[in-house]
C-alpha cells in the first residue's frame, strides 16, 4: 500500500480531483505543484483497479512516481530515473511512454528524453518491447509546474475519457439539454463513491445519461421520470449503450420524483448510496409544480430512502463564471443561478437534509456555466 502517484486528465482537473476523493475515500491525497497530480496513500492495487476502470477523470498511476522539477539538467534527471529503476526492479518486457500536459517545457523533447531512458533500460538488460510491454514507464511533463513526472504506470495512460462513440447526440433518443457522458459518469462517481455501497437513483432521468454512466460502470441503479415520453426513450437509450441488450444492473421506470419510496424497491429504502440530478427547469417536468418546491421535494423524498454515507450531485444552470478548471467554488462567492438565489439553495439543502461539500462549475459558452454541486446526507437526531 505504498504511495502512488494519481495522473488525471486536462478536461476538469479540480472535478477529477473530486472524483478521485470519492472513488477512495479512505485513501490520503497530497496535492502537489501540478493541478493534475496528487499523490495518494493507503489504497490497494483491486481499489486503483477499479477507480481507473469507471473514473472519468483519472488518467494513469505511477507507483511510488516521483516528480522532478525540470531545470534543463539532464544528467541528473537520467541518474534519478536510474536510481528509481534501481529501486524498483520489474520483471518482463518495458517500454517508456512519453507525453506532455498543460502545454510545453521549454526546449524539452520528451521523446529524446525517452530514448535516453530506453539506452538505461537496455544497459540494464530489460527486455524492450514497444508494441505490448509488460510494464511501461510514464514520463510526463508539465508545462505549467516546469516539472516531470515518472513512473511505472498502472492503467493506459489515455488522455481522454473513452465516450466517443456514446456522444449524447449520437443516442436514438436525444434532447439537445442531454449531459455529456465524461460529466454525467463523473457525477455519478461523485455522489455514489466505490462500487458496491448501494444503488444510484436519477430522480429525473430524461434521456438516461446518468443511469447509461452508472449501469456502464457496472452499478445497480434505476432512472426515474414522470412523462412516459422520456421513459420510453431513455429505456431505448440504456439498451443502446449495450449494444441493443438489456442492461443487467439498471432500469428505467416511471414515477415521481417527489415520491422515491413508491418507485424503488422495498429492499433499496434506506441504502441508496447516491443521487444525481440534472433538473430541466427549461420545460415542467413535474406538472404544475413550482421549480423550488419540486427540487425541494425531490430532495426530502431522496433523504428518506438513502443510506447514511449517500451523496448528492446536483447540477444547475447559471450565469457564466468563466473558466475554471483548477478550483472550487467557494460558498461564499456570488453564484447567479437562472432560478433561484445560491444563498437560498444552500439553505434548501441543509433544510433538506443535505449538507454542501463542494462545488465546482463548467464553463458552457459565453452565455451559460454549470454549476456541479455535491451535498452529503446528514443523519437526524
Amino acid at each position: 500500500m505504498g504511495e502512488h502517484l494519481a495522473c488525471l486528465r486536462g478536461w476538469h482537473p479540480a472535478l477529477a480531483s473530486a472524483e478521485l476523493g470519492a472513488l477512495l475515500p479512505k485513501a490520503t491525497r497530497r496535492p502537489t505543484a501540478s493541478q493534475r497530480w496528487i499523490f495518494v496513500d493507503g489504497t490497494t492495487p483491486p481499489q486503483r483497479n477499479e477507480a481507473l476502470r469507471i473514473a472519468s477523470g483519472l488518467q494513469c498511476f505511477l507507483e511510488d512516481g516521483f516528480i522532478h522539477p525540470w531545470n534543463d539538467d539532464e544528467d541528473a534527471f537520467l541518474s534519478t530515473v536510474e536510481a528509481y529503476l534501481i529501486q524498483h526492479p520489474v520483471s518482463g518486457s518495458v517500454a517508456v511512454k512519453p507525453w506532455r500536459q498543460e502545454g510545453k517545457i521549454s526546449d524539452l523533447s520528451t521523446s529524446a528524453l525517452a530514448g535516453k531512458i530506453g539506452g538505461i533500460m537496455v544497459r540494464a538488460e530489460y527486455d524492450i518491447d514497444l508494441e505490448t510491454p509488460d510494464y511501461t514507464l510514464a514520463l510526463i511533463a508539465d508545462g505549467t509546474s516546469a516539472s516531470i513526472a515518472c513512473g511505472w504506470m498502472e492503467g493506459g495512460g489515455n488522455a481522454s475519457f473513452g465516450s466517443g462513440e456514446r456522444r449524447a447526440a449520437e443516442r436514438p433518443f436525444f434532447k439537445p439539454v442531454s449531459l455529456d457522458p465524461r460529466l454525467a459518469r463523473l457525477a455519478v462517481n461523485l455522489a455514489a463513491g466505490p462500487l458496491g455501497t448501494g444503488p444510484v437513483v436519477d430522480p429525473m432521468t430524461g434521456t438516461g445519461g446518468f443511469v447509461i454512466e452508472a449501469s456502464l460502470s457496472g452499478r445497480d441503479g434505476m432512472g426515474i421520470d414522470i412523462h412516459s415520453e422520456m421513459v420510453e426513450g431513455a429505456r431505448t437509450n440504456l439498451t443502446w449503450a449495450h449494444g441493443e441488450d438489456e442492461s443487467p444492473t439498471c432500469s428505467i421506470e416511471r414515477g415521481d420524483a417527489t415520491r422515491l419510496g413508491d418507485a424503488l424497491p422495498e429492499d433499496w429504502h434506506g441504502s441508496v448510496s447516491g443521487f444525481v440530478l440534472d433538473p430541466p427547469y427549461g420545460r415542467n417536468s413535474q406538472g404544475s409544480m413550482e421549480s423550488q418546491s419540486l427540487l425541494k421535494a425531490t430532495l426530502e423524498s431522496s433523504y428518506d430512502v438513502a443510506s447514511h454515507d449517500a451523496g448528492f450531485v446536483l447540477i444547475l444552470p447559471i450565469k457564466p463564471m468563466g473558466e475554471r478548471p483548477n478550483l472550487p467554488v467557494s460558498f461564499d462567492e456570488d453564484v447567479e443561478l437562472l432560478s433561484g438565489s445560491w444563498p437560498e439553495l444552500l439553505l434548501l439543502l441543509e433544510s433538506c437534509g443535505w449538507a454542501p461539500k463542494s462545488a465546482h462549475v463548467e464553463h458552457v459558452h459565453k452565455s451559460l456555466s454549470r454549476l456541479i454541486l455535491l451535498a452529503r446526507y446528514v443523519p437526524r437526531d
